[in-house]
């Protein structure tokens, strides 16, 4: 069993302190797989391949964190889902896992009417034809993963046009809203990503409140 915990919204920072304990402790097996499910307020964010001093280039702070990816910016509007994953214990990498959650994200979008496609390396995300809906960054410490996944469903994708989204041009960003053209209810979402990531990790996946998995 998976537990997803629901903490929408929450402080990145805040969030970040978080998986990283839970991040140790899944590597000492005091706690199963878990998801972190939440939404930030406005957050830029540079991952691994984000060199510091162009930080200087643009208009707002940028936040080095330990994930993959470059540049990315979260905020209302977004399903942001951290897996704190053993990836040992699942006999699986860090792109199987990429890819796993990637073909629920499908799944779930083609609900919507979607059709749409995960891709790896320079562009990894998911994308609907030529724009990206979802941006992904995992890292891995010990056997485990942490960060993850960004959903943007009704986000508003000008935020984006504050950076270079993942070295790219910001009009590439797309929404489930903008691509749908009405607004999202983000809960239906949510439930529904939970069902089709039970499928595919032939897993059932609990939701909780997050107040359990702050003490």
């Amino acid at each position: 069993m998976i537990r997803l915990y629901r903490c929408i919204p929450m402080d990145y920072e805040e969030c970040l302190q978080l998986q990283r304990r839970l991040n140790q402790e899944r590597n000492d097996g005091t706690i199963g797989d878990t998801i972190i499910a939440t939404e930030h307020s406005d957050t830029y964010t540079g991952g691994i391949h984000f060199k510091q001093e162009n930080a200087t280039n643009y208009s707002v702070p940028i936040l080095r964190v330990e994930r993959g990816g470059n540049l990315t910016y979260h905020g209302k509007g977004q399903l942001v889902l951290y897996f704190v994953f053993n990836l040992k214990e699942r006999g699986i990498n860090v792109r199987d896992l990429i890819e796993q959650v990637q073909t629920a994200l499908n799944m779930t979008l083609l609900s919507y009417g979607l059709e749409s496609k995960g891709r790896l390396f320079k562009e990894t995300g998911v994308w609907v034809g030529d724009k990206k809906i979802c941006s992904i960054g995992f890292a891995v410490k010990g056997f485990s993963t942490f960060h993850g996944i960004a959903v943007n469903l009704n986000t508003e994708l000008s935020k984006f046009f504050k950076i270079n989204p993942c070295d790219m041009d910001a009009g590439v960003m797309t929404s489930l809203a903008k691509e749908t053209g009405h607004k999202v209810d983000e809960m239906e979402f949510l439930e529904k990503m939970i069902d089709y990531l039970s499928k595919v990790f032939e897993e059932d996946i609990v939701m909780e409140d997050c107040v359990s998995i702050k003490n």
